[in-house]
């Protein structure tokens, strides 16, 4: 039988580059050559491409987790999209819940590239409130130090932002979107999209949807190498029964503050080359029984929503969100 632990660092880098961040974890638990290869391959100044990580979503902590007498104390859940599967780790982010004012600060921040394979990256923030504001912090081989600079968009109140090929997509509360070269010493705006407005009305999307018992809150996602723009309508209040109602007919001494339910999804694809969305699909979710501070899954496959199992609470407070683990 072949010694496994003898084989060569070129072999091995070659199948780590193969491996998700939770198999990098097993593959150094084989024996101390492999844990080996896989810090040596951490710490290079060069190191190879590997398969991107599928991200985790950190889960909100319970008031037991935070609790310092509590052994469990600063454990922290994370949910693996790729495995389905929740990892309790400790001290992982234990400061977290204590930033709230940085929380409050900055409300959004992308990385241009992996900081540990590319040290010309970028880090863009939204920041500041009414309206919020765009920054960015660039970093460079030759100055290590940051610098923090603005952002001048035409527009203002902004909600999401990703990177895609050295491109900044910032989206905008009017529902524009900016999009920046990063590939220069300094950011330039390249295209500006205006709403999708047009394409939604001509679709029928917001169709029944009254302006003063339904809202929409939008976003960025990047799929597949496509870019594409997300709606979310709310029903602003829900009763018992699942039926949207006004503010003025909830209930006397009700509760809850604003039970709000996800009614529907509409999705654009971006045409960079007309410099315009299109519409992919929209999708009914109404009939999948959400509740108060609503949570799902929405898989773009099969077009079907199902509750998040993982989050056994009716309400998620401080919101979850992704990360990408690196090992």
């Amino acid at each position: 039988m072949a010694n496994w632990s003898e084989l060569q660092p070129d072999l091995l880098q070659l199948i780590m580059n193969n491996l998700s961040f939770v198999n990098i974890l097993r593959f150094r638990a084989v024996c101390s050559s492999w844990n080996h290869a896989a810090k040596s391959c951490a710490t290079s100044s060069c190191p190879p491409p590997r398969t991107p990580s599928t991200p985790w979503l950190m889960l909100p902590s319970s008031y037991e987790e935070n609790d310092k007498k509590n052994p469990a104390s600063g454990a922290r859940c994370f949910y693996s999209l790729e495995e389905q599967k929740v990892y309790i780790i400790k001290s992982a982010f234990q400061d977290y819940d204590h930033a709230a004012a940085l929380r409050g600060f900055i409300t959004r921040a992308v990385l241009s590239s992996d900081p540990t394979r590319d040290n010309n990256f970028a880090v863009v923030v939204i920041h500041s409130f009414f309206p919020s504001k765009l920054a960015f912090y660039k970093h460079a081989e030759e100055d290590s130090r940051i610098r923090r600079t603005d952002l001048n968009g035409v527009h203002g109140g902004y909600c999401d932002v990703i990177f895609h090929n050295e491109q900044l997509f910032a989206l905008a509360g009017d529902g524009s979107v900016e999009v920046w070269d990063f590939i220069k010493s300094f950011p330039i705006e390249s295209i500006d999209l205006a709403q999708p407005f047009a394409e939604i009305k001509k679709a029928d999307i917001m169709q029944d949807f009254s302006i003063y018992k339904y809202s929409t809150q939008n976003y960025l996602v990047e799929s597949l190498g496509e870019i594409l723009y997300v709606g979310r309508v709310i029903g602003n209040f829900v009763n018992h029964k699942g039926i949207v109602i006004g503010q003025t007919d909830l209930p006397e001494g009700f509760a809850v503050i604003c039970p709000y339910r996800t009614l529907r999804f509409y999705i654009l694809k971006l045409n960079i080359t007309a410099k315009k969305w299109d519409i992919n699909f929209q999708l009914d979710s109404a009939e999948n029984g959400y509740g108060g501070h609503d949570n799902g899954v929405y898989n773009i496959g099969n077009k079907v929503v199902k509750p998040f199992d993982q989050l056994d609470k009716w309400k998620i407070d401080p919101p979850p969100f992704w990360i990408v683990p690196n090992p």
